[in-house]
């Protein structure tokens, strides 16, 4: 059981990143985003910073400088930047998504299991928002609410790589929920699952880490060929 809490600690970071890139209007935004996809973060918070004083309305601004900010582990500035830009974006999913990651590493489950709602409320292609509020729903304690969220994400990515692998995790907490409710009726129920099948799940999830995180961060284009429309997940 620790076992699974610490890949599903590690699973919720894969982050969301919008590489929507255009031909910055002045010359802060445009090195900002130079040094952010040279992941130099702190260069790249830098700039973002004074291209927000001249683009105060700008989502991409407050977008790629709450994620600077996140990947440097500051997440109360992150937090203050993506909710700045709600108030400027037209697709508010992404931000919401980045809200909810968070919060989970600032172990508020609840709040960042509603921004994971809140994401899919407002762009119903971020499928990985059920994922991750299926994990903040586990930390929290709440096996209903994780099978729920990860059936739905099997529901909806029914193409996905791990499908085998989150199956096996749902059948896993199923198991603990009538092992419970076995327990409570004086019931003597083992969990069903041994420890080698358990192993295996976790190592098919511990490869779904590293798999989410690259794919979430693919981009080979140079920054101005990408149009403001593209959105890669």
């Amino acid at each position: 059981m620790k076992q699974l809490l610490k890949i599903l600690a590690a699973f919720i970071l894969s982050f969301f990143i919008l590489f929507d890139i255009y031909a910055a209007e002045n010359e802060f935004l445009s090195k900002g985003l130079s040094y952010y996809q040279k992941n130099e973060f702190e260069l790249a918070s830098a700039h973002l910073e004074e291209a927000k004083k001249l683009e105060p309305r700008n989502p991409r601004v407050y977008f790629y400088l709450g994620n600077s900010y996140y990947q440097m582990n500051e997440l109360d500035s992150a937090i203050v930047n993506f909710t700045a830009g709600l108030d400027y974006a037209g697709n508010k999913g992404p931000f919401f998504f980045n809200l909810g990651n968070c919060y989970f590493l600032k172990e508020n489950f609840k709040f960042s299991s509603d921004m994971y709602s809140q994401a899919i409320l407002h762009d119903p292609l971020l499928f990985d928002s059920y994922l991750n509020a299926g994990n903040a729903y586990y930390r929290s304690g709440d096996y209903v609410k994780t099978i729920t969220q990860w059936e739905m994400y099997l529901e909806k990515k029914a193409d996905t790589p791990q499908y085998k692998s989150i199956e096996k995790a749902i059948a896993y907490l199923r198991e603990e929920l009538e092992r419970t409710a076995a327990e409570e009726s004086g019931i003597d129920r083992d969990t069903g699952l041994d420890a080698d099948l358990l192993s295996d799940v976790m190592e098919d999830l511990e490869g779904l880490i590293n798999r989410t995180e690259n794919l979430l961060e693919t981009s080979e284009k140079p920054i101005d060929d990408l149009s403001s429309e593209e959105i890669e997940r």
